[in-house]
């Protein structure tokens, strides 16, 4: 029978605890921001008159509150300290503004399994909006920096919504020095602070990293919005799709140690402070074993090799629809800007960079019955409210749309967008740069063409 006062919570047959998350906002006066001038911003911001209770704190905050926002089920704990002595590395991470901030005001709190994203947005914005002079915000989980630009934009402005792709990065990780270096193991960092295990894939040859990674993010997302299945059971990530989650511990003693992933690999993991191995992880798989004698668990070959191939079609889950929509959209302007400065300049360096780099994301009606399709475009005209694109790879739910395909679609139906200048590649979250890339671009073609003399 299972003990009713047990804190671990068992979610689809796993072993789940839900994590703490914690946020860092910069401040960047001389002056401390005081606990009475914080209890007042937060009851300003949120509206009514918030519980806030001095608790006991560290030696080092100058003051601590338990704070309970009306709607939200689990409380807040935020403090302010001093802004500790920043190593290269984590000052490049935050920024230099951030670096050169005397405090920090801290935030800590677990979110709910059922709206994690909520939770998420609920403490980035009364971090950001009850306090507008804090610069910059990190993600302690993620390592995700938000400068203040993006706070406003992505959690303040009017149409901002929560957005749960925050919730979780994903890292690259390699074999050992005696592995194979080709090998490497995919994983997230942030899905076990929403109850369900970080997820990864292992033994992935390098150069399919890039579709391994999509199918990580399309079963996380899909996984906040659905119920866990039981470990070996499957689910199903796109048409035709499907794969199965096992333990890792399920795994990672039939990987070759000096492999990304194996039990020694772990163990050396967690020695260097890789935390995110610390927790339960569930191994993406195929549907079926391989081996006669002794099946193995192996990572779905045939799913990742048909998304390189342009030839599967996932689903999206609602909230990632609309989240993407609202990023696209209320960056439309930029993105159209920028294409037009290298477009309308008569320049053929400029346009073919233009019509090489910049696509668009939109949906595909399907010639059958069947969910509608998301693909991807060339962009070959941008007028007032509709986009003259060229089709890139033939649409699964369309097969008689051969690449090159010349179609004209509204403005409107954008759900995505991303730009690609040399090495760089651009996406509404990186809006603000991409201006600035642009400017590059024709500078530098401005000093080739006149001989390098500005």
């Amino acid at each position: 029978m299972a003990e009713e006062d047990s804190e671990t919570d068992s979610v689809g047959g796993w072993k789940v605890e839900p994590q703490e998350s914690g946020f860092v906002a910069f401040w960047p006066h001389k002056d401390a921001l005081t606990g009475a001038e914080f209890a007042t911003a937060v009851r300003a911001w949120v509206g009514s008159d918030v519980p806030i209770e001095a608790i006991e704190s560290d030696e080092d905050a100058l003051w601590s509150f338990a704070v309970q926002v009306p709607g939200v089920d689990s409380g807040l704990v935020v403090w302010c300290e001093p802004c500790r002595e920043l190593a290269d590395r984590d000052k490049m991470q935050v920024g230099e503004e951030a670096s050169r901030c005397p405090w920090v005001i801290r935030l800590q709190t677990i979110f709910s399994v059922e709206e994690p994203a909520a939770d998420y947005f609920m403490s980035m914005g009364l971090l950001g909006g009850a306090l507008p002079d804090v610069v910059a915000i990190l993600d302690v989980v993620t390592g995700e920096v938000y400068p203040r630009r993006r706070v406003d934009r992505d959690f303040l402005a009017q149409d901002a919504a929560p957005l749960e792709r925050l919730l979780w990065r994903l890292g690259r990780y390699e074999s050992l020095p005696d592995g194979d270096s080709n090998l490497i193991l995919l994983g997230t960092h942030g899905l076990a602070r929403c109850g369900i295990p970080e997820l990864e894939m292992a033994e992935v040859p390098s150069e399919l990293a890039e579709p391994a990674a999509v199918v990580l993010h399309t079963l996380a997302g899909l996984l906040l919005e659905n119920s866990l299945p039981n470990p070996g059971e499957s689910i199903e990530i796109g048409d035709e799709l499907t794969v199965v989650l096992q333990p890792s511990e399920t795994v990672s003693q039939f990987i070759a140690p000096a492999s990304a992933g194996s039990e020694a690999w772990r163990t050396q993991a967690r020695a260097h402070g890789l935390s995110e191995f610390s927790l339960p992880r569930a191994v993406v798989c195929a549907v079926e074993t391989v081996g006669r004698f002794r099946p193995l668990w192996v990572w779905p070959r045939e799913i990742v090799e048909r998304i390189a191939d342009g030839r599967a079609v996932l689903y999206m889950t609602q909230h990632s629809i609309r989240s993407s929509e609202r990023r696209a959209r209320s960056t439309w302007a930029t993105f159209a800007m920028a294409f037009a400065s290298l477009t309308r300049t008569g320049n053929s360096q400029w346009q073919e960079i233009a019509h090489k780099g910049f696509v668009v994301q939109a949906p595909i009606s399907p010639s059958g019955e069947g969910r509608v399709e998301q693909s991807w475009f060339a962009v070959e005209k941008i007028d007032h409210d509709s986009v003259t694109v060229t089709v890139l790879e033939r649409p699964v739910t369309r097969p008689e749309l051969d690449p090159g395909t010349q179609l004209t679609i509204s403005t409107s139906d954008v759900t995505d967008w991303r730009v690609e200048i040399g090495d760089e590649l651009f996406e509404p979250d990186e809006v603000d740069d991409l201006l600035a890339a642009v400017d590059r671009v024709r500078g530098l073609s401005d000093d080739s063409a006149q001989g390098g003399v500005k």
